[in-house]
């Protein structure tokens, strides 16, 4: 028997190893309980009793003898989910679970907050080795317990009464929403879970590549700061949601330690970017533009100070400080602007308020501040994504607005100011198009070139301003006597062109002989002076399919000036041979 005494020995540890543990089994009530056969819709914190670590880490068997010694360590949380701020230290979670059954009940025992660095599940029955699950960013995916981004444990608890206990512990904000259910329960609210951060992530991805290719295709770099503001609010709730680490980054824990306050820092200045940017503060608020650069980079300074120091609480402390007060300078900047008349601003500052109030309610929300909600819980996503679809309605409106003015630009350059006439600009890519047009159907064409007799006259008796005043009246008679289809132009000075499409030689005698006749009977009245004028008018068609449309207006202004040679107010025309025609028809 001797050789075998140190076999004995350690059987007899590890049988006392779990009565040591479980020695709080017996207790004075102090400990909840819980049935193992309830399914909890919802957290249930209020469900257990909790101690905080103070200054070292206990094991279970000490947390199990300082319940049995002294119960009132126990606080018994009232709401359903535990909020203890940042960085506030290790918490014990603490129930008895009863299985008044002959059966095991299984149960998923899980904690839904992705950035918990450690959590640590116990599971202590009468006459059974206690079982240990483990959870937690701190930990690699491949390395926890179950492989999931959220703390669990699957433990079927067996007839009679298991203490269960979980150790907690972040430098992040405290948020335990405990739940306590079935695996398909728990596997129901995973769906959802998913569903929402699909959507959310859906949602921004759409409005990031949208906002790219307009970078890429206006070169304007508020799309570029969108872009990187959309994208730094998917990496930062990815880092802490656990998403983040469990497709992208299992293995990478020190990473995982320090993105959250560093894509906090780097999501709240690519706002301030875009707002800047957007809201054109360097122009409108030198001032204030350069404070918030200064802002920024002092905040980056402190990170990195943090950083070398290895102090992650604070760094997160300075991360939380940094969202929070960027939002609120991004608000004022909007109101300000939009006060100061940018119109553009309207759609940012409801956005930026959007965002506010989510970023303030979720804040509020994880640090304790209101009770805990599911909705005041995934607030902060909720106003991001009116936040980002209100901003990229700012940045449609914009580019609409600049092609409005892009356009309005264009159709200036190619009009006549005093006549709102087409200008040769306007009028030649349109008439060279009608032109070829014809001339591959091989059907006619014409051009009359028009101009006011003696109008320099006019302008030297009456002055320019009443020059202008009956170029304009001429211009407006010239309009309306058009045929629909025909294109007219003010060339230059008083002069006009008119190009006839599908119009034959007669025709388009006819049409400028109802020009010259119109123009003849206008009068117009200056101060009780009565001005009339005349014009004189040369036309040329295509006697040739290789005959260009620039030829054919020197054609007809060599007929202009035939007819101005010939004594004014007539239409000459010439195809061939140069014969000029005087009143060749009756006006209409």
């Amino acid at each position: 028997m001797q050789p075998h005494w140190p076999l004995l020995f350690l059987l007899t540890v590890v049988n006392l190893t779990p009565c040591a543990l479980a020695e709080s089994a017996t207790d004075d009530g102090s400990v909840p309980v819980i049935d193992a056969r309830t399914v909890f819709q919802g957290a249930m914190v209020n469900q257990m009793a909790f101690l905080a670590e103070q200054d070292e880490a206990l094991s279970v068997g000490a947390v199990q003898s300082l319940i049995r010694r002294n119960p009132a360590v126990l606080t018994y949380p009232e709401s359903s989910v535990l909020t203890r701020g940042i960085n506030s230290g290790a918490i014990w979670l603490v129930a008895n679970v009863l299985n008044p059954t002959d059966d095991p009940i299984l149960r998923r025992v899980s904690v839904r907050t992705g950035w918990l660095e450690q959590v640590d599940f116990f599971f202590i029955a009468e006459g059974q080795l206690p079982q240990r699950f483990i959870g937690g960013d701190r930990i690699p995916l491949n390395q926890r317990s179950f492989a999931k981004r959220i703390p669990s444990a699957d433990y079927p608890f067996p007839p009679g009464e298991t203490r269960l206990l979980l150790r907690i512990e972040t430098a992040d904000p405290m948020v335990v929403p405990l739940y306590f259910s079935s695996v398909a329960a728990s596997h129901r609210r995973e769906q959802s879970e998913t569903a929402f951060y699909s959507f959310i992530y859906g949602v921004m991805f759409a409005l990031l590549a949208c906002s790219l290719m307009l970078f890429a295709g206006l070169r304007q770099r508020r799309y570029l700061f969108y872009s990187l503001y959309t994208g730094s609010f998917v990496a930062m709730t990815a880092s802490y949601n656990g998403i983040g680490m469990a497709l992208l980054w299992p293995e990478a824990v020190g990473w995982q330690q320090w993105a959250p306050p560093l894509l906090m820092l780097c999501f709240a200045s690519s706002g301030l970017a875009f707002a800047t940017n957007f809201l054109s503060t360097k122009r409108r608020q030198p001032r204030l533009h350069k404070t918030f650069q200064t802002i920024g980079v002092a905040y980056f300074a402190l990170f990195v100070v943090f950083f070398a120091l290895g102090e992650q609480g604070l760094a997160l402390r300075l991360a939380f400080l940094v969202a929070p007060l960027f939002s609120v300078l991004m608000l004022y900047m909007s109101v300000s602007s939009w006060v100061a008349g940018n119109q553009f601003a309207r759609y940012f500052m409801l956005g930026t308020l959007a965002s506010v109030v989510g970023a303030s309610i979720t804040a509020s929300t994880v640090t304790g501040m209101i009770p805990y909600t599911q909705l005041g819980y995934y607030a902060v996503d909720i106003g991001m994504v009116v936040d980002a679809i209100l901003l990229m309605l700012a940045l449609a409106d914009l580019v609409r607005k600049n092609e409005e003015a892009r356009t309005a630009a264009e159709q200036n350059a190619q009009t006549d100011l005093l006549t709102g006439l087409s200008n040769r600009r306007g009028f030649l890519p349109v008439a060279e198009s009608l032109w070829s047009l014809v001339t591959r159907k091989n059907r006619n064409v014409c051009v009359a070139m028009i101009d006011i007799d003696r109008f320099k006259s006019i302008n030297d008796q009456y002055g320019h301003a009443v020059g202008d005043k009956v170029l304009k009246v001429i211009a407006d008679e010239l309009y309306r006597s058009r045929r629909r289809g025909d294109l007219l132009a003010r060339w230059g000075g008083e002069e006009f062109t008119l190009l006839l499409p599908e119009t034959s030689e007669a025709e388009a005698l006819k049409v400028a002989e109802r020009f010259r006749h119109n123009v003849e009977q206008l009068v117009t009245n200056d101060r009780g002076k009565v001005i009339q004028c005349t014009i004189s008018i040369g036309v040329a068609s295509r006697h040739s399919e290789h005959v260009t449309l620039d030829q054919a207006i020197a054609k007809a202004d060599e007929e202009l000036y035939r007819a101005k040679l010939q004594g004014r107010n007539q239409v000459s025309f010439s195809r061939m041979s140069g014969k000029s025609v005087e009143n060749p028809l009756p006006a209409d």
